[in-house]
């Protein structure tokens, strides 16, 4: 597809080991990135700020420790470069999911995130989709 354009992906978790999953798993399940995560808002928002305009997708645990997800969900969305901004939670809750919405974020995902669960986040967005690539695999890109 040559219309598409790759999109980083940032991950907002403050348990270091969440990190090491979330890729490990997209990767075994065939999904690339370019792949960013931090353990505070803080340090994600001054990365967003400070790196090239373009789109990015972002995913933040709901349950930041020392953190407020929806103020980060908030802070970003003049970052985003197109972008869009998700949650993930160990669990189903609608309240919380229609404050995360009304922060910015365009989905909410419960654990464990699955290439599947990803697929459906970005089509949410309207504007990202997982994209193939040259050797089969696929990668988060704008359409």
């Amino acid at each position: 597809m040559s219309d598409v354009r790759p999109v980083p992906v940032i991950l907002v978790d403050d348990d270091p080991d969440e990190h090491f999953l979330f890729k490990a798993d997209l990767e075994d399940a065939g999904v690339d990135f370019e792949f960013n995560g931090f353990t505070r808002p803080e340090d994600a928002l001054e990365h967003l700020r400070a790196r090239d305009p373009g789109p990015v997708f972002v995913l933040c645990d709901l349950s930041l420790a020392g953190g407020d997800a929806l103020a980060f969900i908030g802070d970003t969305q003049t970052e985003l470069g197109g972008g869009a901004i998700g949650v993930y939670s160990g669990a189903r809750n609608p309240e919380m999911e229609e404050k995360c919405r009304a922060a910015g974020a365009t989905f909410y995902i419960v654990k464990p995130v699955s290439r599947e669960k990803l697929v459906e986040a970005l089509a949410k967005t309207g504007t990202m989709m997982l994209a193939e690539t040259q050797d089969g695999r696929v990668s988060p890109a704008m359409v």
